[in-house]
């Protein structure tokens, strides 16, 4: 498995600095969502973005990334940890748009939309912040993201780059901010680098996560971590419990009636679940006892 998270410090740029590779994730993802390749574009972005934003968080906090469009792909939902645990799903599986892979993306998503971030906060509950997709782009929404919500000066990149006769070759993430004395112009600097494309044609020569950073950054890079990205879904049958007895009493009894079981899919990883008669009607029992 290449995929990588990697985070650490450029100590002599005043550099913070996480490096994702998602190739293989997202070639997963493609085959469990069965996402047409517009589609599969979209939402390997999506795994890089993510993973880039949670990995600057602290004590474990989850983040969300929710996109909606009023275009074909409609929106996308991702979910990543700082230890490289990622998880989504698409709105709409079955886009594609022919020809060049990146005005397909853009036509995708429409004309209209929005970026929100959802973010577990260390004393609790969420912090939340939301964009408009003026650029219609993971990568555009993210900087005026941070432009807008956070402190720190940050440039970033995301780059999905074919192998072969493979679209999803590999898809990743580069996320630098500077930090307080850190060198103004070398970040200037990079972001002219990246918009000339220096993410995607490391990405395409097959370097390891590690040796993109240095071909992008630059050397002297300090690794803090580098950790496996893996696609992880936390459903569970007591999770399906739980949706299931959303319904009420008055619904559960009516699929009792009508259906004698339940079926619920997981959005994230497609597995289903079925609630037969006799976990039903003890569902129905618990709900009636406490009302």
């Amino acid at each position: 498995m290449t995929d990588r998270l990697v985070r650490g410090v450029y100590p002599a740029s005043g550099f913070r600095a996480v490096l994702v590779r998602a190739g293989d994730t997202a070639r997963m993802s493609r085959a469990l969502h069965g996402l047409y390749p517009t589609s599969a574009r979209l939402f390997g972005e999506g795994l890089a973005a993510a993973l880039l934003v949670a990995a600057l968080q602290k004590d474990r906090g989850r983040v969300n990334l929710q996109l909606e469009c009023d275009g074909p792909a409609r929106g996308l939902f991702l979910d990543a940890s700082p230890e490289g645990e990622v998880r989504g799903y698409a709105r709409a599986p079955a886009v594609h748009f022919p020809g060049d892979p990146e005005r397909g993306a853009r036509a995708a998503l429409g004309t209209r939309g929005y970026l929100s971030v959802i973010r577990e906060a260390s004393a609790g509950g969420f912090q939340r912040g939301s964009v408009e997709l003026l650029e219609m782009g993971w990568a555009g929404a993210l900087r005026r993201w941070f432009a807008e919500s956070e402190q720190v000066e940050t440039v970033l990149d995301l780059a999905v780059v074919p192998r072969g006769d493979e679209p999803l070759g590999d898809a990743g993430g580069l996320l630098v901010q500077k930090l307080p004395g850190g060198d103004a112009a070398a970040l200037d600097d990079l972001r002219a680098r990246l918009g000339g494309g220096a993410l995607r044609e490391a990405l395409a020569s097959g370097l390891t996560a590690q040796r993109v950073l240095a071909a992008v950054v630059g050397e002297g890079f300090e690794v803090a971590a580098d950790l496996p990205v893996r696609y992880v879904c936390g459903c569970s049958a007591a999770r399906a419990r739980v949706a299931v007895s959303a319904l009420g009493r008055d619904g559960v009894e009516e699929i009792l009636a009508d259906e004698r079981r339940a079926v619920v899919t997981c959005e994230f990883c497609r597995r289903r679940y079925v609630l037969g008669e006799s976990d039903l009607r003890d569902i129905a029992a618990r709900l009636g006892a406490g009302s």
